[in-house]
């Protein structure tokens, strides 16, 4: 994707591009999984504060669609 965002890690960025990558129907799985704590290969190594900062980022991302992959 490219976008930097300066208040993420590294880490979070790097896993926001990854996921994305994969469309916008794996985006929303993967934002419901963050919602009840699952944990995923992606973002297992990411810190509590590091996934919450992925499911906001994320959210933020697919706010765009309103709702449509929600």
């Amino acid at each position: 994707m490219g976008w930097q965002v300066s208040n993420l890690s590294p880490q979070v960025e790097q896993t926001i591009d990854a996921i994305c990558a994969l469309g916008c129907e794996v985006v929303s799985a993967y934002i419901k999984a963050l919602q009840k704590g699952e944990l995923r290969p992606e973002y297992q190594l990411l810190n509590e504060t590091q996934r919450a900062s992925l499911l906001q980022e994320l959210q933020s991302i697919m706010s765009v669609y309103e709702g449509k992959y929600q």
